[in-house]
C-alpha cells in the first residue's frame, strides 16, 4: 500500500519537473526571440539611417551641382556682359587703345635703351681694351727708356774708365820722358825725333 503513494508522488514530481523544464525552455526561447527581434530591429534601424544619410548626401550633391552650374552660368553671363559693355563703350575703347599705344611706346623705349646700353657696354669694353693696350705700350716704353739709361750709364762709366786709363798712361809716358831727361840720356833723347809719336798706351 505504501508503494502506490510513492509512485504517485514520483510521477507528480516527474510531471512537475517536466513542466518546469518546459517553462524554462519556453522562457529561454522567448528571451532568444526577443533578443533576435531586438537585433533585427536595430539592424533595420541602422540600414534605414544609412539609407537616409545616402539619400541626404545625394540630394546635397545634386544641390551642389545645380548651384555650381548656376554659378558658372552667372559668371559666364557677367563676363559676356562685361565684354559687351567694353565693346560698346567708346571712351573705354579709346582709353584701352591709348594704354596699348603707351605700353608699345614704353616697350620700344625699353628696347632702345637696352640697345644703347649694350652699345655703351661694347664701347666701354673697347675702351678698356685700348687702355690696356696703351698701358702695355707705356710699360714697354718705360722699360726701353730704363734699358737705354742703363746702357748710357754703362757707356759713360766705360768712357770714364778709358779716360782714366789714358790719363794714367799719359802720365807714365811723361814721367818716363822726364826721368830720361833728368838722367841725361842723350841717346834716348836723340832717339826721340821731333814730331815723333810717343806711345802713351803703357
Amino acid at each position: 500500500m505504501t508503494e502506490i503513494p510513492s509512485l504517485a508522488a514520483a510521477d507528480r514530481n516527474r510531471v512537475l519537473q517536466d513542466v518546469l523544464r518546459q517553462r524554462d525552455q519556453q522562457r529561454e526561447d522567448s528571451q532568444r526571440i526577443r533578443e533576435t527581434s531586438f537585433d533585427q530591429r536595430l539592424r533595420q534601424r541602422e540600414l534605414i539611417e544609412q539609407d537616409v544619410q545616402l539619400g541626404a548626401r545625394r540630394v546635397q550633391d545634386r544641390r551642389d551641382d545645380i548651384e555650381a552650374r548656376r554659378d558658372a552660368q552667372d559668371q559666364a553671363r557677367d563676363r559676356q556682359r562685361t565684354r559687351d559693355f567694353i565693346d560698346t563703350d567708346n571712351a573705354f575703347v579709346q582709353r584701352r587703345d591709348a594704354i596699348e599705344i603707351e605700353l608699345n611706346g614704353a616697350r620700344d623705349a625699353r628696347d632702345l635703351n637696352e640697345s644703347l646700353l649694350q652699345r655703351d657696354i661694347a664701347g666701354a669694353r673697347n675702351e678698356t681694351a685700348e687702355l690696356r693696350t696703351l698701358d702695355q705700350r707705356n710699360d714697354d716704353l718705360r722699360a726701353q727708356l730704363i734699358e737705354r739709361d742703363i746702357r748710357l750709364q754703362e757707356r759713360r762709366q766705360q768712357e770714364r774708365v778709358d779716360d782714366i786709363r789714358q790719363e794714367q798712361a799719359l802720365r807714365r809716358s811723361i814721367s818716363q820722358v822726364q826721368e830720361a831727361t833728368r838722367n841725361g840720356s842723350a841717346n834716348a833723347a836723340s832717339e826721340l825725333a821731333r814730331g815723333a809719336i810717343v806711345d802713351v798706351s803703357g
